[in-house]
């Protein structure tokens, strides 16, 4: 865990740096200014992979012994947890803040926070904005020693999508929760920065092996329409469906599909791996709505 810079640099401040992942190529820009005006600033590229709680509280110790927090403003900034916790956090200690404008925002949108504060340009990174950062730095009070008490620290934030991603390979789901999930995961759909880890998400949704044929219907058009491609995993037609002959009690029952050299498993039936049944009939790569107890074939509606 290093910061950007070497601790101390003389003459310069320690500056947390405060930004959007969107924003990452023109926060090293920024770095490069502060490092050539010789403040130390500190960003958590470093530590971003660790995530969880140690991530967290190494950030807040930064915050702490930072003395102002650069918050980088761009339209990303308000979509992020942690850059709003990170503003608060430094508010509740009295660090100055100096807010630079990477992408253009419209004033009106800012939150509370920001709206009644003069921020420096950035958006063009050329000599003349370098000069106003150095202008708005030394402007910028001292930071005031740390409160006693401590004011509390603010909870580790948790990654929207990274909430999903556990849902989705949770060990089992109901068809209400597949549903469910498919449904929030469309609506992030429509953000332009998450849509490619979404439809990974839901393709991982659709290669679960208790995908429900109900929540299979809905998830095959939606990617269907986002990548212009066939599903992975195809489900069977009423029409074209070989009718499965219902088990015998003591016939051999395979206990897992295997692949053979046509790359499709046979069809057959196997252990129901939604556990509501004894046997489900496997046709076609796809788990089908035909399900079997005690050799009676019976159809499954919430598969």
């Amino acid at each position: 865990m290093t910061s950007t810079t070497p601790a101390g640099a003389p003459g310069g401040r320690r500056l947390f740096i405060s930004y959007a992942r969107p924003d990452s190529e023109s926060v090293l820009r920024l770095v490069e200014v502060f490092k050539a005006l010789r403040h130390t600033p500190w960003v958590d590229r470093e530590l971003e992979s660790e995530g969880g709680k140690p991530w967290w509280d190494r950030i807040l110790a930064e915050i702490e012994a930072c003395d102002a927090i650069v918050i980088v403003l761009s339209p990303e900034l308000f979509d992020s947890v942690p850059a709003q916790r990170e503003r608060e956090y430094a508010a509740d200690l009295g660090k100055p803040p100096l807010p630079v404008m990477v992408e253009p925002v419209t004033p009106d949108i800012l939150p509370p926070d920001l709206s009644n504060r003069q921020f420096v340009d950035f958006t063009q990174a050329d000599p003349l904005a370098g000069a106003k950062l150095a202008s708005a730095l030394t402007g910028l009070p001292c930071a005031p020693p740390l409160p006693d008490p401590m004011p509390k620290r603010p909870d580790v934030p948790s990654s929207y999508l990274g909430d999903l991603r556990d849902r989705v390979r949770a060990t089992g789901l109901t068809l209400d929760e597949q549903v469910g999930l498919i449904t929030e995961l469309r609506i992030r759909l429509d953000l332009e920065r998450e849509r490619q880890a979404v439809v990974t998400l839901l393709r991982e949704l659709q290669r679960r092996r208790d995908l429900c044929h109900a929540a299979w219907q809905i998830l095959d058009p939606l990617l269907r329409d986002v990548s212009g491609e066939p599903s992975e995993i195809p489900s069977p037609g009423p029409e074209s469906q070989e009718e499965p002959a219902a088990p015998s009690t003591s016939a051999s029952v395979q206990q897992e599909p295997t692949t053979p050299e046509s790359g499709l498993p046979p069809a057959g039936w196997y252990p129901d791996p939604s556990g509501r049944h004894q046997l489900r009939w496997f046709w076609n790569g796809c788990w089908t709505s035909q399900a079997s107890d005690n050799g009676k074939v019976i159809d499954d509606p919430n598969f």
